[in-house]
């Protein structure tokens, strides 16, 4: 089962280029070898949050609490407090028969996440929402060219518990789709069922590249 560790900071603006080689040659290393495997850095577009979301992943929990209790991951963070502010993390674990995550993830990848909490007042509303996302708004989304990758909840951090992660290829695509009536009236027919919505659209800031032998990874934007 895949564990996500998330990691959000906001870049100190005099240590850019300290940063930007501290992530490529130490941290994204330093994490891979602890099990701690780095997916990818994503910027975000649109939506209010930290300015750079980190995504990591290990196999299980036990990976990831061991690796966290590691002085070489404390080393790398404590470097990592030193060129960024804000930070914080989220651990979170798939909710089953939600999507199909991958760690390999297209090089024109924008991401659509979408998070809520889901209301359950009485007996019987969680079932109503399980119905409403798994036969209308997943397929909606699949249906305007959003692929549901995953759907996650968080264990530790902030809120909203769930955590919708979609992927979109076709990029001139996604604000029409967003505002078609299709995608309009699903999305008020969620907000009945669920509590504190929010969505961001976030681009790569750190990518994989695959080189004749090996992966590396590369700064988009810094």
């Amino acid at each position: 089962m895949a564990v996500k560790l998330m990691h959000y900071w906001t870049i100190n603006p005099s240590s850019r280029d300290e940063y930007a080689a501290f992530m490529i040659k130490k941290f994204i290393p330093g994490v891979n070898r602890l099990g701690l495997h780095a997916v990818a850095g994503w910027s975000v577009l649109v939506g209010s949050y930290s300015d750079v979301i980190m995504e990591t992943v290990s196999s299980d929990l036990d990976q990831l609490e061991a690796a966290l209790k590691t002085r070489d991951y404390r080393l790398l963070k404590s470097e990592l407090l030193n060129l960024v502010k804000d930070y914080k993390t989220r651990v979170m674990v798939p909710i089953p028969k939600r999507g199909s995550y991958s760690m390999s993830i297209s090089p024109d990848t924008i991401k659509f996440n979408q998070m809520w909490d889901v209301i359950t007042l009485k007996p019987g509303d969680y079932k109503n929402y399980e119905q409403f996302v798994t036969h209308e708004f997943y397929p909606l989304l699949e249906k305007i060219g959003v692929h549901l990758a995953g759907e996650w909840e968080v264990l530790i951090g902030d809120e909203p518990h769930t955590v919708c992660e979609g992927r979109v290829t076709d990029v001139s695509a996604l604000v029409p789709a967003l505002q078609s009536p299709e995608f309009r009236r699903a999305k008020k027919k969620l907000k009945l069922i669920v509590e504190n919505y929010q969505s961001r659209i976030l681009s790569f800031h750190i990518r994989k590249i695959k080189g004749f032998r090996s992966e590396g990874y590369e700064i988009v934007d810094h």
